[in-house]
């Protein structure tokens, strides 16, 4: 089960990893995304108000969103495949809190801000939360070479 959690981090992180870079690159390309653009469901508004740029910089957050997964992938393949250990699986955790942060701030911006939400954004904020979920069982892990609970 150990392994087949890291395995699922690590899909989890290369699909929202390609999200993502494809997110970046529209952003740069400044070509709008194939998206719904009426309504509640409205990805233009999302991807181009300030809330899609990380705060007092000019790095979009797709940008930021790259940074994040290809960190969780590198995280979830040295547990998938090299040895695994208790700091990697609190070190992951910690960064999956830091990333749902972020999301809960996203989802706000989105829902009480803009009033808005983009499709493609929701896709990463589930990617997130998933991979959140899946660190704290990871966490929650015992070590195998001491067997010792990963909770202190």
């Amino acid at each position: 089960m150990r392994a087949r959690r890291a395995e699922l981090l690590l899909v989890l992180a290369a699909v929202g990893l390609a999200v993502s870079v494809f997110l970046t690159a529209v952003h740069y390309q400044g070509v709008p995304l194939a998206c719904i653009t009426t309504g509640p469901l409205d990805c233009d508004a999302v991807t181009t108000s300030t809330f899609s740029f990380v705060p007092g910089t000019g790095v979009p957050v797709a940008l930021a969103g790259v940074l994040w997964f290809a960190v969780s992938a590198v995280a979830a393949a040295l547990a998938a495949f090299g040895p695994d250990s208790t700091r990697l699986r609190a070190a992951h955790f910690a960064w999956c809190v830091a990333g749902l942060v972020t999301v809960l701030y996203l989802v706000y911006a989105e829902l009480a801000v803009i009033r808005r939400i983009c499709e493609w954004c929701t896709a990463v904020h589930l990617l997130v939360l998933g991979s959140f979920a899946l660190a704290l069982l990871r966490l929650q892990e015992e070590t195998p070479a001491t067997g010792s609970a990963g909770r202190r």
